[in-house]
């Protein structure tokens, strides 16, 4: 071939792998422009439900009335991150604004160097509230159901002034705030962060999962703790008691406590100890009295963000989907307790 017809070739290679270029970049610019999920959520005593949508990097907060009416409430600030959103007495939603996670691996993160805001947003849209403005990472808020209070949990948290550049051993804590800003540690932990919280109906305790070295952690006693449940008084807070679990020996990830039944729904590893490299995760009723094993709810899946309808006939939770894709995507699923169906809830943006 002359050099003419090479030419041509080379020309013509030039003009195709600029279109797939062109192409590949337009799915990607696609992709980020949709809205989609990221996994937080709550429900209302009277159904609504609060999520997070994120599209081309913003994040935007939702409220989906029972029937198909959805808006949004409140849009985050550039770069900023909106989780752990949660309904007030009076219908407003609570959410937390943060510069997210640090950059860098375990040893070389400054939490303490993050912004975080909690912010109360009208469930009309328009009015909205900056409750507490903090540097630290605040990674969940939980209601008080009896009191006018929110139960704050965050890694090196503080109100007070600038705080000091470079890596420092993570610590996190638990906190009142109420409605006038009024901040107060319950209690701190050295090493870890409690997780699964939740407040009892009479607002007098937490529950949530710590690995059981949470008093004094070693690198050593870290790779081989195991993930359980405490119970703390909030008035208490010096001593964490633990939940019986009668013969498991298992980690746990997520705890629901059932009130009402005496019951606790714990997701646990169903093949632990044997040699199937694949773990499976699966609901399980324990009884809060003797401790006993109960009915697997046969999700046969790992959820996140568990969460009980006021009169605790339905579970909610999140499932990550397209692990393989490097992708993460969120749904929400809705599981009925006395039949045992499963039912994936819609989460969309307001219709323009």
């Amino acid at each position: 071939m002359n050099k003419k017809g090479l030419a041509v070739v080379f020309s013509l290679i030039a003009v195709v792998t600029a279109g797939l270029a062109a192409a590949g970049g337009m799915v990607e610019s696609e992709e980020k422009a949709t809205p989609s999920f990221t996994g937080e959520y709550s429900v209302a005593p009277d159904g609504r439900i609060a999520y997070i949508m994120e599209s081309s990097g913003t994040q935007t907060l939702y409220v989906k009335e029972r029937g198909a009416e959805r808006s949004g409430i409140y849009t985050a600030e550039e770069s900023k991150k909106l989780w752990s959103p949660v309904f007030n007495e009076n219908g407003d939603v609570s959410a937390v604004e943060t510069s997210g996670y640090p950059e860098g691996g375990p040893g070389e993160q400054e939490f303490q160097l993050a912004h975080s805001d909690i912010v109360t947003a009208s469930a009309e849209g328009g009015k909205v509230e900056t409750v507490l403005q903090a540097r630290g990472l605040i990674t969940g808020l939980v209601k008080d159901p009896v009191h006018e209070r929110w139960i704050v949990n965050g890694i090196h948290l503080s109100t007070q002034g600038e705080p000091e550049t470079g890596f420092k051993p993570l610590q996190s804590g638990l906190y009142t705030l109420k409605p006038d800003g009024a901040f107060e540690e319950i209690r701190s932990f050295d090493a870890y962060s409690p997780g699964s919280l939740s407040v009892s109906e009479d607002g007098e305790e937490i529950l949530m999962i710590l690995p059981d070295d949470y008093k004094n952690a070693t690198p050593e006693s870290m790779f081989e703790s195991v993930q359980r449940i405490y119970e703390m008084n909030i008035a208490e807070p010096g001593q964490l008691t633990p939940v019986p679990l009668k013969n498991n020996d298992v980690p746990v990830s997520e705890v629901v406590q059932l009130e009402k039944e005496n019951k606790l729904l714990v997701q646990t590893i169903m093949n632990y100890g044997e040699e199937d490299p694949l773990f499976q995760y699966d609901m399980v009723t324990f009884d809060r009295a003797s401790g006993e094993k109960g009915e697997r709810l046969s999700i046969n899946e790992s959820v996140q963000h568990t969460q009980l309808n006021q009169g605790e006939s339905s579970m909610y939770y999140i499932k990550e989907k397209d692990r393989e894709t490097q992708k993460q995507r969120f749904e929400l699923f809705r599981y009925h307790l006395e039949s045992g169906k499963e039912e994936k809830i819609e989460l969309t943006p307001q219709s323009s």
